[in-house]
């Protein structure tokens, strides 16, 4: 059975991303080790031979008052955040790093494992709502609006350099 994994994003490899489309989630009036704490869940699928990863959201109480759509799913209600599927980029396997959620304090732990586990108990569905969130993205205005730009960030991911 094919399993989800949770790695972490070289940081630069962000923000030169963000810096062609200011929908990757990084947070520039805070500092990279902010950024550099997200958790990418991967792969997710494949598209025109491109790795997909959607980054993991902290819980939040606005969360568990959203409602599950095709670019959103709720973790657990919201209680233990969502994946934000508009937000995922494409990536190669040079800006990935991998973690050991055991090496994290005791709460965050715990939330990554719940994440974890619930992600890979709907694997089918992320991958759904992940190829479905690519496809609206290309031709919807409303997805083009709230979607980063796939097809962009696939373009000048091939020209970073590590």
């Amino acid at each position: 059975m094919e399993r989800l994994r949770l790695y972490r994003v070289n940081i630069d490899y962000i923000k030169y991303l963000y810096s062609y489309d200011n929908r990757v989630q990084y947070t520039p009036d805070k500092p990279d080790s902010y950024t550099q704490r997200r958790p990418y869940l991967g792969i997710v699928l494949k598209i025109e031979n491109y790795d997909y990863f959607v980054p993991l959201e902290h819980p939040r109480k606005q969360h568990r008052k959203m409602k599950n759509n095709i670019y959103i799913l709720k973790i657990h209600h919201g209680k233990y955040g969502i994946l934000g599927f508009n937000n995922m980029i494409p990536i190669n396997k040079e800006n990935l790093i991998q973690f050991n959620i055991n090496k994290e304090n005791n709460n965050y732990r715990k939330i990554l494992i719940s994440q974890y586990h619930f992600c890979n108990k709907h694997i089918n569905e992320i991958k759904f709502k992940a190829l479905e969130t690519y496809n609206r993205s290309q031709t919807n205005n409303f997805f083009k609006k709230v979607c980063c730009n796939f097809k962009l960030l696939e373009e000048k991911s091939k020209k970073f350099k590590v």
